[in-house]
């Protein structure tokens, strides 16, 4: 008999340890979704800053196509501040993409009936954080003028989460003049 009673004995064991193992396992993988969720949310927000900086880009390359010469003048005439100052997502209604504000915090992509469908998920806005003449050549009929242009985008998906980039890029616009300076 008392060889019977250590075989259970050692049964047990086994058992206490599969068990073990098994809850080590379920709780590194309850840890590890988490933690891809988390990850998942963080880069949401980066992409939404990331395309709002284009966004932000492209307006700032419309506005410099749609009035060369007005902006060249600004720069020739001494100006220093900032010429594209209403490039700005918040003084435009209609591509201003929410407010920031603090109602967002209960908003949540992930949980069920956190996200109405008639409010943002977030608030962002984009403005022309500066911009600079690098260089002109003026001998022809089309002068062409070099821009470097720095928009800087922000997301607001929460009190506590924030994500902002900035998007530096140099570009060439022509304006025709017909030999006329």
């Amino acid at each position: 008999m008392v060889a019977m009673n250590k075989k259970s004995g050692i049964a047990v064991v086994v058992v206490l340890f599969f068990a073990f193992s098994i809850a080590t396992i379920f709780f590194f993988m309850a840890h590890s979704n988490t933690n891809l969720a988390y990850q998942n949310k963080q880069t949401i927000y980066q992409m939404q800053a990331y395309y709002l900086a284009h966004s932000g880009m492209q307006h700032a390359k419309l506005q410099l196509r749609l009035l060369p010469k007005e902006t060249y003048e600004f720069f020739s005439a001494g100006g220093s501040t900032n010429v594209l100052v209403d490039v700005d997502s918040s003084q435009h209604i209609p591509i201003a993409m929410g407010a920031f504000k603090n109602q967002q915090a209960s908003y949540d992509l992930f949980k069920e009936g956190k996200a109405p469908d008639n409010t943002f998920p977030y608030g962002g806005k984009y403005h022309v954080e500066s911009i600079e003449l690098t260089g002109s050549h003026n001998r022809m009929k089309m002068i062409q003028d070099g821009y470097r242009v720095v928009v800087k985008a922000e997301v607001d998906s929460g009190p506590t989460k924030t994500f902002s980039t900035d998007l530096t890029e140099e570009m060439i616009v022509s304006r025709f003049t017909g030999g006329i300076n």
